[in-house]
């Protein structure tokens, strides 16, 4: 059994959803706070008091939806993940954008010149933690940044603030264009490492279950599927079966053609053994040497037993074929049943299935015998 998936990338994706979920709860609140800040500031209750609440309940509402709903849980497709992400940046582009459009209103309405000191800091604050938090997708970050501070170096000439005002301003465009590119790579770095210790990880838990010749699982990880299976046989009264497999003079193997050879041997045999054994559920394993594991939850003995008898006449029918040539091989297959009303465990089924397989060494090799647990 090869327990071996491929990566196309998810673990990355929610890596990236669990960071901008972090980073986008709190930013909506400070963007009321600032039009607040504004409001009193120009007086716009008396000017322009529906406009003023309408903004205002405006920013409530993308603020709310930062928050609501919650990330995907642990697991969830690559489809769901992208969804998310896509109303979460639909909801922080559109905050933006209304931000430009205040910031725009605030320039060209000259009821808004005492704020305007106001409303030029908090934009230029807005930018830059836009640069520095919504670095993880660099198209949309630069949009962010674009929609919430170009209205200030296209306006602000038109304004009384002066030609200094409006020159720092223009400026500081290219800095935030820097901050953001730069926090991008930062960004895409840190992922790069993420997914480099995933993989280590993924990689030192798949050898510590996986036999690196045979790409089957290893004795450790059959003895505990094992223990599992039992468990599940012994809870639901379904059947179980296992086989215990050992090749026929494999020392000769080794002795005559090397043991190159005989690594080859051993993993042609694994790929043989996938052959066979397709049962759903079936666990397939190398216990050490030239044994062999096989697990079949669901079958009884007698069918067991069949596989059993078709795995040993494919090595008959048909060589192994290593770089030296076609090798004839044979195999002594032991056979066990477990009885889920017996009381017994795992260690005796296992005892059985190779007590079995010695009777069929002890009996000429190349056969099948069933025991039972």
């Amino acid at each position: 059994m090869r327990v071996e998936g491929q990566d196309d990338g998810t673990p990355r994706l929610a890596r990236e959803v669990a960071d901008t979920a972090q980073r986008v709860v709190t930013g909506g609140v400070f963007y009321l706070l600032g039009w607040i800040v504004v409001s009193v500031a120009s007086d716009l209750n008396a000017q322009h008091l529906v406009s003023t609440y309408g903004v205002g309940l405006a920013f409530i509402a993308l603020a709310l939806m930062r928050v609501w709903p919650r990330p995907p849980a642990p697991g969830a497709t690559r489809r769901a993940l992208e969804a998310w992400l896509d109303r979460k940046w639909t909801v922080v582009l559109s905050t933006a954008a209304l931000w430009g459009t205040v910031l725009s209103w605030i320039l060209v309405d000259p009821h808004f010149a005492p704020g305007r000191s106001a409303a030029l800091l908090c934009t230029i604050a807005f930018a830059t933690a836009f640069a520095h938090n919504y670095c993880l997708r660099r198209e949309r970050a630069l949009l962010g940044v674009a929609l919430i501070y170009l209205p200030a170096p296209f306006l602000l000439p038109y304004t009384d603030e002066g030609l200094a005002v409006s020159a720092t301003v223009g400026a500081y465009s290219i800095y935030l264009a820097i901050v953001l590119l730069r926090s991008y790579r930062e960004y895409q770095q840190q992922l790069d490492l993420y997914d480099a210790l995933r993989h280590q990880r993924d990689q030192y838990e798949r050898l510590s279950r996986i036999d690196p010749l045979t790409g089957l699982a290893n004795r450790r990880f059959f003895g505990g599927a094992l223990e599992h299976l039992v468990g599940e046989s012994r809870r639901h009264g379904r059947p179980l079966s296992m086989l215990v497999m050992d090749l026929d003079h494999f020392k000769r193997v080794n002795d005559e053609l090397g043991h190159d050879a005989g690594d080859a041997c051993l993993a042609r045999f694994g790929d043989r053994m996938r052959e066979v054994f397709t049962a759903s559920g079936a666990h397939l394993a190398r216990l050490g040497g030239e044994e062999f594991g096989v697990l079949l939850p669901g079958l009884g003995a007698g069918a067991a037993a069949e596989l059993a008898e078709a795995m040993r006449a494919s090595l008959v029918e048909r060589s192994l074929q290593l770089r030296e040539g076609p090798l004839a091989l044979t195999v002594s297959i032991g056979v066990a049943g477990f009885d889920p009303g017996d009381g017994q465990d795992g260690s005796e089924l296992y005892r059985a299935a190779d007590r079995a397989m010695y009777r069929a060494k002890g009996e000429g090799r190349n056969r099948v015998r069933v025991g039972g647990a």
